[in-house]
């Protein structure tokens, strides 16, 4: 940097000082149609497929494989509001709009709710931890690392974008393959005829 621009960034920085905030103070008891609260997860559609881990980029987001079940979880201090998660999920499972149900709750309640939310609102937690059963191997027994309910979706989606004479071949396939853990796909793919390879 040269001794021209740096007069120059100490002159902003001078001038700075002395011009109007930016910044406007908020109407009490308003909130934005776009205001970000913590992520709300729908249990219901949530298959812990894991891409809302993959994409937090503030670490908030957690998967954890213990014995049969997986817990999908946020952690509210270190979420920062981003949206990422819910963007990237792709059954649209996660929210993070404040419930409009819940929000006239609270403006009846205490008008001035709204502006305090960052400090703790008085709604229930947000988001609620997810635990989703693993998928056991139907044929030697091991947990595979993944979720039944996502094993079920990957079927349906494969089988929804093919041709219905090829689907009915790859539904009688995916019947043993599917659930059946990385060794012992290897091991009876030629005895199931599950490769690829009949296709060619």
């Amino acid at each position: 940097m040269n001794v021209i621009s740096k007069l120059k960034a100490y002159g902003e920085l001078i001038s700075n000082f002395f011009r109007k905030p930016v910044t406007v103070k908020e109407g009490y008891g308003f909130t934005a149609d776009i205001f970000r609260w913590l992520p709300r997860r729908d249990a219901d559609k949530c298959t812990g497929c894991g891409a809302c881990n993959e994409r937090c980029s503030s670490g908030a987001t957690s998967l954890t494989d213990s014995g049969t079940e997986r817990l999908v979880s946020i952690d509210g201090l270190r979420c920062i509001f981003c949206g990422r998660c819910a963007d990237v999920c792709p059954e649209r499972a996660l929210d993070l709009v404040i419930d409009p149900e819940n929000r006239k709750k609270m403006m009846e309640k205490d008008p001035t709710a709204m502006v305090s939310l960052s400090q703790g609102s008085e709604e229930k937690k947000p988001t609620t931890d997810t635990t989703l059963k693993l998928q056991r191997c139907t044929i030697c027994g091991e947990i595979m690392p993944c979720t039944e309910i996502y094993l079920e979706v990957v079927r349906e989606r494969v089988l929804r974008n093919l041709q219905p004479d090829t689907a009915a071949i790859i539904d009688k396939d995916m019947e043993k393959y599917l659930r059946a853990c990385i060794s012992c796909r290897r091991k009876y793919s030629l005895e199931w005829d599950t490769h690829p390879r009949k296709f060619i």
